[in-house]
Order: structure tokens, then C-alpha cells, then sequence
């Protein structure tokens, strides 16, 4: 049980890390010319500084997930972050996720479904 809460926890913290980087390169615009000051203006922006800082923790706790489960079944579950980025990205930024997405969504939970069996 403690297995599924820190796949669960590692798939969170990915999808925030997703949606917060995100939001903080919509701040920023788009880039044009990328050099080093660029880096740094885009690490050190608040919400992609916060994104990077999700992504590192769900890297940490997704360490621990290998130890306890075989990787042919873990990284699979890994594919539930994938609804939760759609449905995070309808919410946060008004994504317009069209029916050919959505069901492309469903395939992929029934695929995580069925992986989830073992």
C-alpha cells in the first residue's frame, strides 16, 4: 500500500512541476534568442523555480518507487500524470482539450488500468 502512495505522490508532484513551469513561462513569453541570462531569468522565475523544485522531490520519491516495485509495472502508472496534466491545464489555463484528445486520454487510463493488474 505505502508502494501505490508514493507512485501516487511522485505523479502529483510531476504534474505540479508541469502546470507550475508552465505558468511561469507564460509569465516570461516566449523566447526568442535564448542565452545565458536567459537560463538564469528562467530558472530563477518564481513558478518555474517551484516547478523545477516538484519535479526534483517527485525524482526523489520516484527513486523510492524503484526500489519497492519492478519497473515494468511502476513506470506505466507513471501515465496517470497524463490526465492530470489535461484536466490541471483545463483548469489553470483554460486548455481546450478536444474529443480526439480526451479519448486518447481514456485509451491511455484504460492502459494504466489494465497495467495496473498484475
Amino acid at each position: 500500500m505505502k508502494s501505490y502512495f508514493l507512485v501516487a505522490c511522485s505523479v502529483i508532484l510531476g504534474v505540479l512541476g508541469q502546470l507550475f513551469m508552465k505558468k511561469g513561462m507564460t509569465a516570461l513569453g516566449p523566447l526568442t534568442d535564448p542565452d545565458i541570462m536567459t537560463f538564469f531569468q528562467i530558472i530563477f522565475q518564481p513558478w518555474v523555480f517551484t516547478g523545477l523544485i516538484a519535479y526534483g522531490l517527485a525524482m526523489m520519491i520516484w527513486v523510492a518507487v524503484l526500489s519497492r516495485l519492478d519497473l515494468s509495472y511502476a513506470y506505466p502508472l507513471l501515465s496517470s500524470g497524463y490526465v492530470l496534466v489535461a484536466l490541471g491545464s483545463l483548469w489553470m489555463f483554460g486548455d481546450t482539450i478536444s474529443p480526439t484528445r480526451w479519448a486518447g486520454i481514456l485509451v491511455i487510463s484504460a492502459g494504466v488500468g489494465l497495467t495496473a493488474k498484475k
